[in-house]
């Protein structure tokens, strides 16, 4: 029988169109997650997407939080990169 070792992630990021455009599989499938990849990963589990309701209004699941990630925040922003940092109203709250 093999031994496998199993890696431990710092950090786990979770990419994808649907993190912030609520349809398809996909977002269903990072919802029903989000439970346990907050408690093995607390806030180093992070989903990334575009901000695709930017142009019309806020979106009604996701929350900014000035407080998370704050240096890298800022050190992005002298950067030149633009983005939100927040929380979605989800089971998890990723």
């Amino acid at each position: 029988m093999e031994n496998h070792d199993h890696l431990n992630a710092d950090y786990v990021f979770e990419v994808s169109w649907e993190v912030c455009n609520k349809v398809g599989g996909i977002h269903t499938v990072i919802s029903t997650k989000s439970p346990f990849m907050q408690r093995e990963y607390g806030d180093n589990f992070i989903t990334i997407g575009p901000d695709v309701w930017k142009e019309t209004r806020e979106h009604p699941e996701f929350q900014e939080d000035m407080s998370l990630f704050r240096l890298w925040r800022e050190k992005a922003v002298l950067d030149g990169l633009n983005f939100r940092i927040g929380r979605w109203n989800i089971p998890g709250r990723p």
